[in-house]
């Protein structure tokens, strides 16, 4: 496909593709803070040793990966079943991803304890994996034809709210005695609450203003294009 061919003005006023890359661009701050920083997070304030406990390190690494897989397989069911339409199972994953987890992270950074606050780390992580189960299946929803272009475009986006999050984990825990539980912890707290914030901030609009229609830039209906799927599909059989 030539640069020429791409519908851009179309593409850059796309209100639906802005739904999703703002989903896409949120969820990759707390995402990102939590996948760089999470092993920090529970050495310096749960005192975990992290060499001597790498299991308990990798768990929520292993939840969010089932997140991943058991998202996929639920949205396919609920879909081939008619149980919600292409749209509102975009936004069930979006809420179940984004929403859920701020509610855990806002309410753990107030804990203490360590083991409630692990599990709600881990059952966070295990919701967050629903995410790949929205906005990248979006891109594909809203325009098969470009949705190289279109994932591209919400990648770079979450690429540079990825930088964001650990940074500002930086610019809050360093230079802070490793000693200062409390002010330690309240620093962490302040970075949860922050990922929080953007995750409710991306569910809510994009329960709004999400949508799994084809766009009308895409050029050829739906039907035509899943038909033409199926044919490619059968040349492989």
């Amino acid at each position: 496909m030539r640069f020429s061919e791409i519908p851009w003005r179309a593409i850059l006023t796309c209100g639906p593709l802005w739904s999703t890359v703002i989903l896409h661009t949120c969820n990759g701050y707390g995402y990102f803070m939590l996948l760089s920083d999470l092993p920090k997070f529970m050495s310096e304030v749960l005192n975990y040793d992290i060499e001597s406990s790498g299991f308990i390190a990798s768990v929520p690494y292993i939840s969010i990966y089932l997140g991943y897989t058991s998202s996929g397989w639920m949205s396919d069911k609920i879909i081939s079943t008619g149980t919600l339409s292409r749209t509102w199972t975009r936004k069930f994953c979006a809420i179940v991803a984004l929403f859920i987890p701020a509610i855990l992270l806002f309410s753990l950074s107030y804990m203490q304890n360590n083991v409630p606050i692990l599990v709600m780390m881990n059952v966070a992580m295990y919701f967050q994996g629903f995410a790949n189960s929205c906005y990248y299946v979006n891109y594909m929803d809203l325009s098969p034809r470009f949705s190289a272009v279109l994932c591209g475009i919400g990648n770079g986006s979450c690429a540079v709210a990825g930088l964001f999050g650990p940074v500002f984990v930086g610019y809050l825990i360093n230079g802070v005695n490793k000693h200062d539980h409390v002010k330690l912890h309240h620093q962490w707290q302040i970075a949860f609450i922050s990922a929080s914030v953007v995750w409710l901030v991306g569910a809510l609009q994009y329960s709004l203003f999400g949508t799994a229609e084809l766009q009308p830039w895409d050029g050829k209906p739906r039907e035509k294009k899943e038909e033409e799927g199926e044919q490619e599909g059968e040349q492989y059989i």
